[in-house]
């Protein structure tokens, strides 16, 4: 079926769900809705003012059930589209056999050897070569779990109908449960009832680690090893170099609901998941494994093992009586019998107090005994069934998904105070310079360890905090350091900051190979950041600990706040030079570096294609390792399925192996570029500023021009909206999934693209931008994803949002500065790209966001009415402002689904 075929499928099957459970009514005011929409796109005159009298026409239940129509419709078109895809690269892969299909791992190696990259240059980078995704549940998914649970099943209905290998009777049967599972979605309730606890997210991402990248990582470690095996014979990757990475359940910084209490349930939950995975694997593998010992004799050191492993458990005692002559079905069974009462271990044991606990699987003699079995077992045997058990538990270990830590700075500065206080060390900690402070910590940090209780601390905060690094000590004394990972630190401003964890770790004996992280967030810390690192470097003690680290730094750079702070281009441009000035702090340090990049999953959050992405970083900053965060809805949009998540992940890979060559060391960008660059920064930045910050009627413009306060009431997530005890809303308090979902829901798209005109504009050239757009990966990267985000926009739909605005002397004003801007941007975008229309380059985008828009379009007429009867409600609690709010959540979730982004 093609996609157009799918799609009306899926459309002709929504209708018949909303006849049959609503009313055909109902589906007729939808249509109407929908073509009035098509026709305002098309410039119908009075097509605008009829779709608003409809949309007013709508009882709030209409409103409710015909944005939830919008809303599913999308949904539906997204599980086509994706469908599409896959079907299309399978298709791709078929036709251009043997060739490798572009931005996979066997195009990357070959390109490579084609360029004349030797093998010991190969080999350098396979060694350096480190590659983690990091999923993170903010901005989390606007739909709940149980939706997409559904939507699957959906999506698994669109393959068998697609096989083309169904009789009659079975493609009916299909279509029928493809009608009952719409159905079930139209009768689910999309929001949910209350916020997600944090172990709610924790479970969502360990879904896609057991669903998915459990199986798909080991099979792009397989072809990387025979794209290797066809260009460059003999070289392999000895070392785990591609795994995954959670911040669920251990990111509390502002989230208060990430208590110990949370951080150990996850731990338990990570290692509870690994063990489970593994021993099904290996009763299956029991089963495979039925050689009789006559026709193949076990090594003389599984022999032995066994032996030292008697009396065996009743099961396995029971097995070897059924099956006395298969020694291989026995020493499987006996290490999955291993995981089994590992598993009884995992379920008891309390991480948070001092139990005495058995942990029972010791990971490296589980490593040995299958090696010893691989290699005792025919090649084909040995390859299929042993090899994909072994690379799994040497990616997911006994862990899962490394769980990091992250905590604001000034949380952990003020736990240090409170501690320094009570131990009679200094009484106010806080008030002292950052030299000061930086004395201090290293003379405590060169000193002994002091008596300290194990709930130290006066404060909830400090007492939370003592207890985390209690947690991550008592973690490693039981299950060793593979369960967790960096330590990072939010809004990194000193090296003291960093000194002040390395206190705590010291203190409760958890600091040995233990990764500190800066998070370097706001454009002023982004320019300081290669100062602190050298500055730290420089510290003895501090050289010390990176030796415990392989002398690995890992620096991590935040691109939400940077843009919330300086704007897109500034931000990007500030980003870029820090990462240049950061690995070569590193390199003249002779420090390895790993750059994490702390990319949200739109435009403005550092979001776009992943493979374009890399290879537009600075030169030097990759050199094979690259971590990044994979957050919210982002990880079911690149994940959802094993063929899209393999697809992506290639091009990641792909893009970290090119990276080199296509930003060589030695090819600096051209001086001139680099002189335009800051001076568009600049401008960009105080345009930008102008409006955000020093425009006193801004934060009342963007309250009422926006659904930012709807968004806040959203139970999304569990992280609060926003930093900090004020309760005031504030530019510089608010987090990046309002100011940025807010701002594309009501499609002005403001945070991906204001200020850049303005920056492109400030005396440069166009023959100067066109040079720069041809020749740098960078600057095209930045036209390309702030395009995308243009066309998304509709200032006509914005210009409805701001009539919400009360003071309307104001709002047409700030309205009239954001549409000057945009209409510059545009202009100056479309000189450069030497296109007539946004995305004329990638047709197929265009084309895609161009249908899209007259089925969103309704979703933000309905959402401007719900807001205008909202701002009319004296009662916010009474029952007509709560259907009106159902309505809402509707609306907000469709416009989601429709751009493909919650922010």
């Amino acid at each position: 079926m093609e996609l157009s075929e799918i799609i009306r499928l899926l459309g002709d099957t929504l209708g018949d769900v909303i006849s049959d459970q609503e009313s055909k009514t109902l589906f007729q005011t939808e249509e109407r809705i929908r073509k009035l929409a098509k026709a305002r796109r098309a410039g119908e005159a009075g097509a605008s003012t009829r779709l608003t009298s409809a949309v007013r026409a709508l009882s709030a239940e209409d409103a409710r059930a015909v944005s939830a129509a919008f809303a599913l419709y999308f949904d539906l078109v997204n599980l086509a589209e994706d469908h599409h895809r896959i079907k299309r690269l399978s298709q791709r892969e078929m036709d251009q056999h043997p060739a490798p299909v572009a931005e996979s791992i066997p195009a990357a190696i070959e390109l490579l050897k084609a360029r004349g990259l030797s093998d010991a240059k190969m080999a350098y980078l396979l060694r350096s070569l480190n590659i983690e995704l990091v999923l993170t549940a903010h901005p989390t998914e606007a739909k709940r779990r149980t939706i997409l649970s559904k939507l699957n099943r959906i999506f698994n209905l669109l393959e068998e109908l697609s096989s083309n290998q169904l009789t009659p009777r079975e493609t009916d049967l299909a279509k029928q449960a493809l009608f009952a599972e719409i159905t079930g979605v139209w009768m689910t309730g999309r929001q949910r009832v209350a916020k997600p606890e944090v172990t709610d997210e924790v479970r969502t991402g360990l879904f896609f680690v057991d669903s998915v990248f459990w199986d798909v990582i080991p099979d792009i470690y397989r072809i990387l090893d025979e794209s290797l095996a066809q260009s460059y014979p003999g070289l392999r990757v000895s070392h785990p170099w591609l795994q995954i990475g959670s911040w669920m359940g251990g990111d509390r910084d502002g989230n208060p609901f990430v208590t110990p209490e949370v951080t150990a349930e996850t731990l338990r939950l990570h290692r509870g998941l690994a063990v489970e995975k593994h021993r099904r694997s290996l009763q299956d593998l029991a089963r495979r494994l039925s050689m009789a010992t006559r026709r193949l004799d076990p090594p003389t050191e599984l022999k032995a093992w066994l032996d030292s492993r008697r009396p065996f458990p009743e099961h396995v005692a029971f097995m070897e009586a059924r099956y006395p002559n298969e020694q291989f079905r026995l020493a499987i069974a006996l290490l999955a019998q291993d995981l089994v009462e590992a598993s009884k271990v995992s379920m008891r044991a309390n991480l948070l107090s001092d139990d005495v606990v058995e942990t029972k699987v010791n990971a490296e003699e589980f490593r040995r005994i299958l090696a010893i079995i691989h290699d005792a077992l025919p090649k084909q045997i040995a390859e299929l069934q042993v090899s994909p058990i072994q690379k799994q538990f040497d990616i997911f270990g006994l862990h899962s998904a490394k769980l990091d830590m992250r905590e604001d700075s000034s949380v952990v500065n003020e736990t240090v105070a409170e501690l320094f206080r009570g131990l009679g060390i200094c009484n106010d900690f806080m008030a002292l310079s950052s030299s000061e402070r930086q004395a201090l910590l290293i003379e405590q940090l060169e000193g002994e360890t002091p008596e300290i209780a194990r709930n130290a601390g006066i404060t909830p905060n400090t007492t939370k905090t003592w207890r985390l690094f209690a947690l991550l000590a008592r973690t490693r004394e039981l299950y060793g350091r593979e369960l967790t990972g960096p330590f990072i630190i939010s809004m990194t401003q000193t090296v003291a900051d960093l000194l002040a964890v390395m206190l705590l770790a010291k203190w409760n004996n958890c600091l040995e190979g233990q990764q500190i992280v800066p998070l370097f967030e706001t454009i002023q810390d982004l320019i300081n950041a290669p100062e602190v690192l050298t500055e730290l470097f420089n510290l003895p003690l501090y050289r010390k600990h990176l030796e415990s680290c392989n002398n690995e730094q890992m620096v991590m750079i935040g691109y939400s706040d940077s843009n919330k702070d300086g704007g897109f281009l500034t931000a990007n441009w500030g980003l870029y030079k820090a990462q240049s000035a950061i690995a070569e702090a590193c390199y003249s340090e002779n420090v390895k570096l790993t750059l994490f990049h702390g990319r949200g999953g739109t435009i403005a959050r550092g979001g776009g294609p992943a493979n374009r992405a890399i290879l537009a970083q600075p030169p030097g900053s990759i050199s094979g390792r690259f971590r990044v965060t994979e957050q919210g809805e982002v990880i079911s949009a690149r994940y959802a399925t094993p063929k899209l998540a393999r697809r992506h992940l290639e091009q990641i890979v792909n893009a970290v192996l090119l990276s080199p060559m296509y930003n060589p060391d030695t090819n600096d960008i051209e001086a001139v570029w680099a002189t335009a660059m800051e001076g568009m920064a600049s401008k960009a930045r105080e345009v930008y500023r102008s409006l955000v910050y020093d425009t006193p009627s801004f934060m009342e413009y963007w309250q009422y021009a926006t659904p930012l306060l709807e968004i806040n009431r959203l139970h999304i997530g569990s992280r609060p909206a926003k930093r900090g005890t004020d309760s005031k809303l504030k530019v510089t308090n608010i987090r990046a999934i309002p100011w940025v979902f807010s701002w594309m829901q009501s499609r002005y798209n403001l945070p991906s693209w204001y200020g850049l005109g303005s920056g492109l504009n400030n005396n440069v050239s166009l023959d100067l931008l066109q040079e720069m757009y041809a020749g740098w990966p960078f600057f095209q990267a930045i036209l390309d994803n702030a395009e995308l985000s243009l066309l998304q926009a509709d200032m006509g739909i914005a210009k409805l949002y701001s009539s919400l605005v009360p003071d309307q002397e104001m709002a047409q004003d700030t309205f009239a500065r954001i549409k000057a801007e945009y209409d510059l941007t545009k202009e100056m975008v479309l000189k450069i790209t030497g296109t007539e229309r946004l995305m004329d380059r990638d047709p197929g985008l265009q084309r895609s966001v161009e249908l899209r828009n007259p089925y969103v379009d309704p979703l933000n007429y309905i959402q401007v009415e719900l807001l205008r009867r909202l701002q009319n409600i004296e009662d916010e609690t009474s029952a007509k402002a709560l259907k009106i709010r159902n309505a809402m959540v509707l609306t907000i979730n469709g416009i989601a689904a429709g751009l493909k982004n919650t922010g």
